[in-house]
């Protein structure tokens, strides 16, 4: 029997036209920074932009944007948080600094529970800011979110390469839109990322420096917006949106 949440999901999606997954195949790349900063990128350009949390088990977004700790009003489910021009839905408020200790059932029931209950409204654009790897709620996600656009961040180490190279093969053999991969904290003399865009036929994107502004500027949305990395992250904005509008 099919479970009654997900029409929920699909009718508060209904009114989204781009949904962005930002995937990574594992952590420490820079994937919510990346999301964030997007998103704040991304509202400067459109009306209608929202940013979405789902590391269940490490949320961080809302520290990068320097969202302070808020509860959600509720209107037939809750209403996003809206910080700047961003509408903001994170499980943060509901757990703190606790630590969420499930896994597979209890974590898709929560993942699902959550999804059907944030009205959205009108959106240009949410961008989704995944779990890293390829878990539980990663597979619910992509399940929910087939219409999504994958965007994929890794580093050119040789150990993040090794494990996006298994997230490429399962978005594409499920055909899923990788709308491209961009390669964060580069490495100079590297070319690992390239050659994986091409074995696997995506486009490399581009590449974010390592900044070490960035420490210094999470919690300050003006300020992070002018760190270097937000700065290549603009650059590549134009290659994401032209994806959308295929």
């Amino acid at each position: 029997m099919r479970d009654y949440r997900e029409y929920g999901i699909k009718r508060k999606l209904s009114s989204i036209r781009n949904i962005i997954c930002v995937d990574s195949g594992k952590g420490g790349v820079g994937k919510s920074t990346i999301a964030s900063i997007l998103s704040l990128i991304l509202s400067k350009r459109f009306d209608g932009v929202g940013l979405l949390d789902l590391d269940f088990h490490g949320p961080t977004c809302h520290l990068i944007l320097g969202i302070p700790r808020f509860q959600y009003e509720e209107e037939d489910g809750i209403r996003p948080y809206r910080h700047d021009n961003i509408l903001f839905a994170s499980v943060y408020p509901f757990v703190g600094d606790k630590y969420i200790a499930m896994r597979g059932k209890a974590l898709s029931n929560a993942l699902i529970e959550f999804l059907a209950i944030i009205n959205w409204g009108d959106l240009h654009v949410l961008v989704i800011d995944m779990p890293p790897g390829m878990g539980d709620v990663f597979l619910d996600v992509v399940r929910y979110f087939p219409q999504a656009r994958h965007l994929i961040i890794t580093t050119s180490s040789i150990l993040s390469i090794s494990t996006v190279s298994r997230l490429l093969r399962f978005l594409i053999d499920h055909g899923y839109d990788i709308i491209g991969i961009i390669e964060n904290m580069k490495i100079e003399g590297l070319n690992h990322v390239e050659r994986l865009a091409r074995e696997y036929d995506i486009k490399h994107l581009g590449n974010i420096p390592v900044d070490q502004q960035l420490e210094s500027s999470y919690g300050k949305a003006d300020l992070i917006t002018q760190t270097r990395a937000a700065k290549a992250i603009e650059g590549i904005v134009d290659n994401i949106i032209g994806a959308l509008q295929k």
